[in-house]
Formats: structure tokens, C-alpha cells, sequence
């Protein structure tokens, strides 16, 4: 081989390797595993997608919808958050959402339900997609939990944003989707549910070790969630009404040894048990 010929094939080498380099290093391909923190759009973030994402940037209603009544969340019950954003001639898509006050503050606790196609990240703030969670062909929707906040939260606004990629490997041509869902405390739902009596809810046995029964005095009660809290406040770990109904019994056995707060949600209220594990 000539001096001419390896030059070149050094060069076209060097080249392709730049190339490669370069496409896997760009936020396009880093973004599809979800988008970083703090790009819903909201006032608190002041950013969105677009600051990597060089396209036209809209604002969209009705994206974001849930099942919270139009009189607003009951504090503590659990609600069902879905998004989707409809584009034709699309393949990819993201997004990223947060429940936020109008100071950028987290409101109540988002649970991931499909932990293969989302994922929550910055301590909980945004949920935002994995990799496979982008794939649609025109329409793409997430959905998630929210359990709404302590009563005297008052109102929020979940903001959204959304990226439809136009799949040219690069930042460049994608759309980008803002939009927005305020809603509002429930007062007058918050005064009752404060008033529901713990003392209808036997836990047993308390302490306990492994597993915790619940039994309900008033067969009325059609229970929602079950939660269970830290005594600092924070969520350890949630149960929805099917599973505990199928197990007849929550299983305790992986959390450490101390106490705990038992949350059990129903549609007219919430009823706190502290509960010890040894």
C-alpha cells in the first residue's frame, strides 16, 4: 500500500470515528432515556426541551388529563395522570412532567406505574420516559399515579413537555409540545376526610414483623390505596385497593425496623395508623 493510500485510509477512519463519536454523544441519543431535570415549562423551571431541541416550540391544551374531580383532589387520595400528545407522520416521542406551586415546590408524590417505558428522577420531581417509552406511531401516552398533598397544599399545576423527534439523529426539526393542568384543594372534602375515625380500621399485629392485616368496621368503606410513610412524611411505599384485596394482607417484611405511618385511603376519607416494625 502507498504513502498516499494508508493516508487516506487513516483520514476516512479518523472521520468515521468522529462521526460516531459525535452522534452518539449528542443530546438526541442521550435524551432518549429521558429527558434531564427541570424541562416541564413551568415557571419554576424556566426551561423546557426545547433548549436542546431546536424546532418549533407550541403551546397545547389538553394534553395532560387525570381523573381528579372538577371540584379538585381530596388531600392524600390517589389519582391516575395521562398524557398524549398526538402528531402525524411521528415515531418517537418524550416528555417530562411535574406537579409544581407557582414557587417551582413539588406537590404530592408521583408513582411510576410502568417502570418499564417511565421513570421518576431528581428525587421524585419529574417523571419522564425510558427508552421504551418512546416508540408510537402518530400518538404516544404515558400514564402515572399521583397522590395528591397533605390538606392546605391548596392549588398546583401539573406542567408538561413534550418532544416530537423527527428521527434525523440530531436535536435539529423536532417539535417541541408545552402544556399545562392547574388544579385545585377540595376544602370542603378536606374538612371531612379529617374526620374519619381511625378507630373503624383494626391493624394487626402491631408491632409486626412480616405481614399487617387490615380490618374495617363499616363494610361502606371501599378502600382506594394503602400507604405507608416514613415519620418523616416520606413515602416508603404505596398499595393499591386489587392488591390489597388479593393478598389479604400487606407484606412489611422489606422494610427496616421502626415506625411508620399506615395511610388507608377510601372515597370518603382517610383514616392514619402508626404502626411499628421489629
Amino acid at each position: 500500500m502507498t504513502f498516499l493510500m494508508k493516508t487516506a485510509m487513516v483520514m476516512f477512519l479518523v472521520t468515521i470515528g468522529t462521526i460516531f463519536i459525535s452522534e452518539y454523544s449528542s443530546p438526541a441519543h442521550a435524551n432518549a432515556t429521558g429527558a434531564q431535570a427541570g424541562e416541564t415549562g413551568s415557571p419554576g423551571d424556566a426551561s423546557n426541551c426545547s433548549s436542546c431541541h431546536s424546532g418549533a416550540t407550541s403551546t397545547n391544551t389538553g394534553v395532560i388529563t387525570s381523573n381528579i374531580p372538577t371540584s379538585g383532589y381530596i388531600p392524600g387520595n390517589t389519582y391516575t395522570i395521562t398524557a398524549t400528545i398526538n402528531a402525524t407522520s411521528i415515531n418517537k416521542f418524550g416528555f417530562q412532567i411535574s406537579p409544581q406551586n407557582t414557587s417551582g415546590n413539588l406537590k404530592g408524590t408521583m408513582v411510576a406505574i410502568n417502570a418499564t417505558e417511565t421513570q421518576l428522577i431528581s428525587s421524585g420531581k419529574y417523571i419522564t420516559h425510558k427508552s421504551a417509552g418512546t416508540v408510537g406511531s402518530g400518538t404516544r401516552t404515558w400514564s402515572f399515579k399521583w397522590i395528591a398533598p397533605a390538606a392546605g397544599a391548596g392549588g398546583l399545576t401539573f406542567y408538561g413537555a413534550f418532544v416530537l423527534a423527527n428521527s434525523n439523529n440530531t436535536t435539529s426539526g423536532d417539535q417541541v409540545k408545552l402544556s399545562s393542568m392547574p388544579v385545585s384543594e377540595n376544602l370542603t372534602a378536606s374538612i371531612a376526610e379529617t374526620n374519619m375515625n381511625a378507630d373503624d380500621w383494626n391493624v394487626y399485629p402491631n408491632p409486626a414483623n412480616d405481614k399487617l392485616f387490615i380490618n374495617k368496621a363499616n363494610e361502606d368503606y371501599e378502600i382506594t390505596s394503602v400507604s405507608i410513610n416514613d415519620v418523616a412524611g416520606k413515602l416508603i411505599k404505596i398499595m393499591y385497593s386489587y392488591e390489597v384485596f388479593q393478598a389479604e394482607y400487606l407484606d412489611i417484611s422489606d422494610l427496616p425496623k421502626g415506625i411508620y405511618i399506615l395511610n388507608i385511603t377510601t372515597k370518603t376519607g382517610i383514616a392514619t395508623k402508626k404502626i411499628i416494625k421489629y
